[in-house]
């Protein structure tokens, strides 16, 4: 599926559950930024991480959105997981691999062993805490979906997993982020609603959660 069908029909969805996911979308990024990102990180990005990025560079802060017009139902854009801007992610990377280069040995001693760190099944994503080319464009409290640009073998340049503090199971949700926004969209339900001034919808994309 083309990455821009796939995200035309996951705004679709949103909007079709009640929520203004495409209104509180940021302007694109400028694809000199993209560049730069890339040379930062030393990897280059995926085709549809650019196509997304250039859709809209990120999602405003649900939380601190002043008087959204009446009737639209504000929404994380990837389920419970907010859509980060390329400096967002960036900055959020930059955490993780100051982290993972102050802890040398100790790191994998702390976080990578088994009693930290699963993997489901065969997924094919290294068993690790974090490793350099995981790059979240999304996050939830610190815990993220991000596209892999390193791989296990067997796996995909660009697949989407989860990491994050809470998130001990590594997994592949999907082998492209056009793969996950198609797959998203035929599961999507939502599952969590909260009322008053800044009403919030909340998407499972797992299918691990109650329909509300």
């Amino acid at each position: 599926m083309d990455f821009d069908v796939a995200f035309d029909r996951w705004l679709d969805r949103h909007a079709e559950n009640g929520s203004a996911a495409a209104h509180f979308l940021n302007p694109p990024a400028d694809p000199s930024v993209l560049d730069a990102a890339e040379a930062r990180i030393g990897f280059a990005l995926p085709a549809d991480l650019r196509r997304l990025w250039l859709r809209a560079d990120g999602q405003q802060d649900i939380f601190t959105i002043a008087d959204p017009a009446p009737g639209r139902v504000l929404c994380p854009l990837f389920g419970t997981y907010s859509f980060l801007s390329v400096q967002d992610a960036l900055t959020t990377y930059q955490g993780w691999l100051d982290i993972w280069d102050g802890g040398g040995p100790d790191f994998d001693e702390s976080f990578n062993g088994e009693a930290h760190v699963q993997r489901r099944g065969d997924d094919p994503v290294h068993r690790e805490y974090w490793r350099p080319g995981w790059l979240p464009f999304s996050d939830d409290n610190g815990n993220a979906y991000a596209v892999d640009l390193a791989p296990a073998p067997g796996g995909t340049i660009g697949q989407v997993i989860v990491i994050g503090p809470d998130e001990d199971l590594r997994r592949v949700l999907a082998p492209s982020i056009t793969d996950f926004l198609a797959d998203a969209a035929r599961r999507l339900r939502a599952f969590g609603r909260s009322s008053g001034e800044r009403p919030i919808l909340y998407f499972d994309l797992e299918g691990r959660a109650s329909a509300a």
